[in-house]
């Protein structure tokens, strides 16, 4: 079978000057994120746990909260392994939402200072900026970064909508994001959501009330009218204590992120997770380093496709108003036709060359799913692997796709036309 290799382009807002060139994979830290300013272990832990994010198949660490001790501790251990890093200094320069730790902002002579690292990708200027003041602020330093370090990454992460006072409920959450999106010109639009533990989370309905579909939707769609990359923080960690997250759950909210076209994978957070109490090895690294291959096979083929639609089954949401505007109706879809089984989501995505790509997602976070879907038209189709990230015929023509979702898991599908010659895609990064 021919094999076509198609060029992709690094991606950016095109009002910015930074640009992505492949698939991240990060987490909000490696270490504890809690302020422990007493613990004597602090710069130890920290350098073992930034080892122990490498070795789980992390691209890159954001020292988000972290104290000066844990932050030049993970600086000298991400120097020696060559760990893209994401720098922060809270008592600095920058913020968390409205809490601020200095006086003035000095990132110019932060970034001065460490310079000489070349892990360093860039600086994480504030947390979730919550009000136009803090907005403001995150532009100037923005704009400061791209004066004097235009190669680096200026980043911040937008609020979710149940954590500060601009909620659904009151109409101001919208209003929010689009602020945050035009005061900030972001060079990426990142938002998180964190629902196992929340009250909107009942075990009998799963996710099917979670308002993060509403959040994943009106990020990606303010992310598109600005023509930004789409990055999401999701859970990775029983943020809560309720002794309830698995790793299906986690395994669902990264492929949740992929269903809307992220190109960014933010895990909030691997300390207690990934990451044990002592910097080794957590309960879930095993799990998180064999996804984390998947994904770097995926990256490529991911970096180069456009969303184009969101579908979910009726069962999500069905009685929140606020998903109105958001719900598309299968008889939107290109490709599916009839009525998508319980707690099954399916997107529609398009690469430069005019190739035709859906994903399959298994929302149920506990059970398999045996699905069959009905094709509008036949198709030949292949599926995108996650053992090598080549793709496959699985049908030669066909109008019904038939297959086994594991819980949270998602399937990529290209689909062609049955009687025009096949071809395998790879997509290869070409730098301008």
């Amino acid at each position: 079978m021919e094999k076509r290799i198609l060029e992709r382009f690094p991606i950016g807002n095109p009002r910015r000057v930074w640009r992505q060139k492949d698939f991240t994979l990060s987490t909000f830290s490696p270490g504890d994120v809690f302020f422990n300013f007493d613990d004597g272990n602090a710069a130890e832990k920290m350098k073992k746990a930034v080892k122990t994010c490498y070795d789980a198949g992390f691209t890159m660490i954001e020292l988000g909260w972290a104290t000066p001790v844990q932050s030049e501790a993970a600086l000298e251990a991400a120097e020696e392994l060559g760990f893209d890093v994401i720098y922060q200094n809270l008592k600095r320069y920058g913020g968390m939402s409205t809490r601020i730790f200095c006086e003035q902002s000095d990132l110019e002579g932060v970034m001065e200072e460490t310079k000489k690292y070349r892990c360093i990708k860039g600086y994480y200027i504030w947390d979730e900026p919550m009000h136009k003041e803090q907005m403001l602020e995150t532009r100037r330093l923005y704009d400061i970064m791209e004066r004097k370090r235009p190669e680096l990454l200026p980043f911040t992460v937008a609020n979710p909508s149940y954590n500060n006072q601009y909620t659904w409920e009151n109409g101001l959450y919208k209003k929010h994001i689009t602020d945050f999106a035009e005061i900030i010109d972001p060079v990426v639009m990142s938002f998180d959501y964190y629902p196992i533990g929340m009250k909107e989370h009942n075990a009998s309905v799963q996710l099917d009330e979670s308002r993060l579909w509403l959040d994943l939707a009106l990020s990606k769609r303010t992310a598109d009218r600005h023509a930004m990359p789409f990055w999401y923080y999701y859970q990775g960690q029983d943020l809560h204590k309720t002794n309830s997250l698995t790793f299906p759950m986690v395994r669902l909210f990264m492929n949740a992120g992929v269903l809307y076209g992220v190109k960014g994978l933010s895990h909030y957070t691997a300390w207690e997770a990934v990451v044990d109490t002592d910097g080794g090895r957590g309960d879930f690294f095993e799990e998180q380093r064999r996804i984390h291959e998947e994904f770097k096979r995926l990256g490529n083929t991911l970096m180069a496709l456009t969303l184009k639609r969101v579908i979910h089954d009726e069962t999500l949401l069905k009685n929140c108003p606020y998903m109105d505007e958001f719900r598309v109706s299968i008889d939107e879809s290109e490709h599916i036709s009839g009525a998508l089984p319980a707690r099954i989501s399916e997107s529609e995505h398009i690469d430069d060359y005019g190739n035709e790509y859906i994903m399959i997602l298994n929302r149920d976070y506990a059970e398999d799913q045996e699905i069959a879907l009905v094709l509008k038209n036949e198709k030949r189709v292949y599926e995108v692997s996650k053992e090598d990230g080549r793709q496959r015929v699985i049908y030669e023509r066909t109008g019904e796709l038939r297959f086994t979702l594991r819980p949270g898991e998602l399937k990529i599908l290209r689909l062609q036309h049955p009687d025009d010659s096949p071809f395998e895609i790879e997509y290869r990064l070409k730098e301008i």
